[in-house]
């Protein structure tokens, strides 16, 4: 009988310590509840990539304590625990070292997960949070990780090897098959990860000595498209994807009237993508403040709060379980 994985990734400003254990436990046991009855159980995990962004961002705080405006400036404990892992996770991953770092730890995970995994009948369901869902999309589809003479390349490559329509031609149709995928709070419009496009670049100086050289940049379109093809030609269904976006959470947007925009827009409506924005709510007094005054500044305090709201949202675990059960 078919098992159904569950990878979640995480976001920025996400740390875990002893009294905290666990970023998706919340959504963990919601998913459980709501799918007690089904055999077998899901099999879920989560993926980490904080930890490469610890050392970093210690020895940036370290040099900053150095600075006498930096002991006089306000705001402080705000900075330290908000500002910096906020921005800073984010502005790592992007540098090619650190980024290829969080390649590897990745790999090291979902490796050890999915070794147990029966690819050709079990499926895999993804969740990704925040800049979670940049990181995952980038490994998976980024032209940038096809350059063979950066670091992180081959572990970018097992890790596609790894999923049914991501290895090379004659890896295509190896590994475990995505079945749905779910966005929470996702920043992916706004990213231009979407629509950079590869360039060439004349690096000679007359015509005998012309040479083109490719930059390989962190445009998903081409491997979405690869993934997307394979799994239609395979099955004859469009992937799932349900993107969800809190009404108050300022780093959610949505996604689908933007994703079928780039992947083979001369084929059907939904014939290889069935996306859908879900919207949501939380119930925090907070929130029921700011909902009548959507358009002030306390509306905006509480997008910290929406944009956490996911892990802990019935709406989210019950969308999930219908679309892993097939009634999404």
């Amino acid at each position: 009988m078919a098992t159904d994985f569950v990878l979640f990734i995480h976001g920025v400003n996400t740390r875990l310590s002893p009294n905290n254990p666990s970023y998706a436990q919340s959504l963990m046991q919601l998913l459980t509840q709501f799918d007690a009855l089904a055999t077998p159980p899901l099999v879920m995990k989560e993926l980490d990539w904080f930890k490469v962004m610890e050392e970093a961002e210690a020895l940036l705080l370290e040099w900053l304590d150095e600075s006498d405006h930096w002991r006089r400036s306000w705001f402080q404990d705000f900075r330290r625990r908000q500002i910096i892992p906020f921005t800073g996770d984010a502005a790592l991953y992007i540098s090619r070292y650190i980024g290829s770092e969080v390649v590897t730890i990745l790999r090291d995970q979902a490796e050890e997960i999915l070794k147990t995994c029966d690819p050709g009948s079990d499926r895999l369901h993804l969740v990704a949070h925040s800049w979670g869902t940049v990181i995952l999309f980038d490994i998976l589809f980024a032209g940038r990780w096809d350059n063979r003479e950066i670091p992180g390349y081959e572990d970018a490559q097992m890790i596609r090897r790894a999923i049914f329509g991501l290895g090379a031609d004659n890896e295509k149709r190896q590994g475990i098959r995505i079945a749905s995928i779910h966005t929470l709070g996702s920043p992916i419009a706004l990213a231009n990860l979407i629509n950079l496009k590869r360039i060439e670049i004349d690096t000679g100086e007359d015509l005998t000595q012309r040479k083109i050289q490719t930059v390989f940049t962190h445009d998903i379109t081409y491997g979405l498209e690869q993934l997307l093809t394979e799994l239609y030609n395979t099955q004859q269904q469009p992937l799932l994807w349900r993107n969800f976006a809190h009404v108050g959470d300022p780093i959610a947007y949505p996604l689908a009237t933007i994703i079928p925009r780039l992947i083979n827009p001369d084929a059907p409506d939904g014939k290889y993508l069935d996306i859908r924005d879900v919207s949501t709510r939380g119930s925090g007094w907070l929130e029921w403040l700011a909902s009548p005054l959507y358009k002030t500044f306390l509306a905006l305090i509480n997008g910290g709060s929406a944009h956490s709201s996911y892990w802990k949202s019935k709406q989210v675990a019950q969308t999930i379980i219908q679309s892993i059960r097939g009634n999404g």
